[in-house]
């Protein structure tokens, strides 16, 4: 009886060994941006002790944000010693793959974690996630605007890579959650089910980081996959779900012709199109009374009289000396700016394109692309690690010169320009090869174009 005793409780002990050598783990945190502190600040009140993989010494401004009963290690050496006491790891969406971090993870079979997929899986809300190549942040705030104006007491957030971290909002009883998500954020869920998914478009983008184009491609479908009703620009999904395709949706001329819509690129009434769908969807499915019933027209005057498109998105700036200025530094792929060329096309009643472009262009393949919009452009003006490449590719449709730096580039095309003509800043390209990032670039433009102003004779 004596010896059974001992045995159950040396194998207790043994067990709570076990037990308190898992808990002696810690969660590891690589990046120290927008979401690797909201990642910090949501596993600090369940952490007492966390690591954090920062690269950049720029970063390493703690400030007041970060809970003061927390042991934060910073930088640990890392090897098998350190892999051997980390739990799991929660990745930053800029974190490439190749990332040692990320390589030795996958070696020692450690998790590989997301904000997003924390949010899925912890809130109760309606989910929307929205992706793309280009339109994601647009498509998000015209779909609050909708949704908000038509249920004002739901509590509607759009979040995620729109530049609010979703781990900040876990605790805000949301009713719906809007979420702006990359193909980087998509590779790091796993098979989690959602309310809705949007795919809008799919072109080359960041195939510096991606294998190639189809690995691009099959991220990007994945949004598709496990939410439960899906919108999209094709007809055909090819998940076992319920499917729309917002394409179908059509926009009468009346609508088309509303002051609010009056200077909207084409590509931005496709976004508005979709957001319409996942509304007509929502109504049907989660509220009493059916978006059919609702006059359009009216509806959306209201809802967008006072509603700003996001900076840096074809922006028009102000007529100088008669020449227009368009901002849209967003454009940080070849299918946006050809979009954006299209764009200003249209509103170009008279006047020529000058277009100021120019960058890194993250391995895009300017050989599989249809370039013809170039011929819009009477004159490009090319700057940036690229200008060479891409000056040698626009030579079969447009002339074009190249120039040291964005404001080199600008006044060139400013001297190029007359009354009536367009300046159109739309790159194309990365800005990290001048740039912090396309915000700064677009500022730096727009603020050029401000001092302009102040000298307009």
């Amino acid at each position: 009886m004596d010896h059974n005793l001992y045995a159950c409780f040396a194998w207790i002990s043994s067990f709570e060994a076990q037990i308190n050598s898992v808990q002696k783990k810690i969660p590891l945190v690589v990046g120290f941006g927008i979401t690797g502190k909201s990642l910090i600040n949501h596993l600090s009140k369940s952490h007492k002790e966390l690591y954090l993989i920062e690269d950049s010494a720029d970063n390493f401004d703690f400030g007041k944000s970060l809970n003061d009963k927390l042991n934060l290690i910073v930088n640990p050496v890392i090897d098998e010693k350190l892999f051997n006491k980390v739990s799991e790891i929660y990745s930053s969406p800029g974190i490439p793959e190749d990332h040692i971090v990320l390589s030795m993870a996958n070696e020692n079979k450690i998790n590989v974690l997301s904000d997003i997929e924390i949010f899925l899986k912890k809130t109760q809300c309606v989910k929307i996630l929205v992706t793309g190549t280009n339109g994601k942040t647009s498509t998000c705030l015209i779909l609050k605007t909708l949704l908000q104006s038509l249920f004002p007491n739901l509590n509607i957030e759009a979040l995620g890579n729109i530049g609010f971290p979703v781990l900040d909002y876990m605790d805000k009883n949301l009713d719906i959650a809007i979420i702006e998500i990359s193909s980087f954020q998509l590779k790091l869920i796993k098979e989690i089910e959602y309310d809705f998914g949007i795919l809008l478009n799919i072109a080359e983008d960041h195939l510096d980081r991606h294998a190639n184009f189809e690995e691009y491609k099959e991220l990007k479908y994945s949004v598709l996959k496990n939410a439960v009703y899906g919108v999209s620009f094709e007809s055909k999904n090819p998940f076992k779900n319920d499917h729309r395709n917002f394409k179908d949706k059509q926009l009468s001329s009346d609508i088309l012709e509303m002051p609010c819509f009056r200077y909207w690129p084409s590509h931005d009434l496709e976004n508005l199109k979709a957001a319409l769908e996942v509304v007509s969807i929502y109504c049907e499915k989660y509220s009493d009374f059916s978006f059919l019933e609702v006059e359009l027209k009216s509806f959306l005057e209201k809802a967008f009289s006072d509603f700003n498109r996001p900076s840096h998105r074809f922006e028009l700036l102000e007529k100088i000396n008669g020449i227009n200025f368009i901002n849209d530094s967003k454009a940080t792929n070849l299918s946006s700016m050809l979009m954006a060329i299209d764009a200003t096309s249209s509103i170009s009643k008279e006047g020529n394109i000058y277009l100021v472009c120019g960058g890194d262009l993250k391995n895009q393949n300017l050989t599989t692309i249809d370039l013809d919009p170039l011929r819009k452009v009477n004159k490009a003006i090319i700057y940036g690690k690229d200008k060479h490449k891409m000056s040698q590719s626009f030579a079969s449709y447009t002339d074009s010169l190249t120039a040291d730096d964005l404001i080199q580039a600008t006044k060139l095309a400013i001297e190029h320009s007359s009354c009536e003509d367009y300046v159109l800043l739309s790159p194309a390209c990365s800005s990290l090869d001048m740039f912090k990032d396309y915000a700064e670039r677009g500022d730096i433009f727009k603020n050029y174009v401000r001092n302009l102003k102040s000298n307009e004779s």
